[in-house]
């Protein structure tokens, strides 16, 4: 599955993909450099300013909580 998504700081338009499950993924800008969070969802894909993301919805955030938890 793949999408164009914009960059939510410079509005950059970025053709994502090679994502077959919903885990969220960081993607950095071409235009402006900048990391954002790309999540998956059942009908397209929700975009994230980094450090905006609930913690379901960041990866680093997700790895560290699954990780304390026990649950992978």
């Amino acid at each position: 599955m793949s999408a164009t998504i914009h960059c939510p700081y410079c509005n950059a338009g970025q053709v994502v993909g090679d994502f077959d499950n919903y885990a969220p993924f960081y993607v950095n800008c071409q235009e402006c450099s900048r990391r954002y969070i790309v999540e998956p969802v059942r009908h397209g894909v929700v975009v994230y300013r980094d450090g905006d993301a609930p913690c379901c919805s960041d990866p680093e955030c997700r790895a560290t909580e699954m990780a304390g938890s026990g649950q992978e």
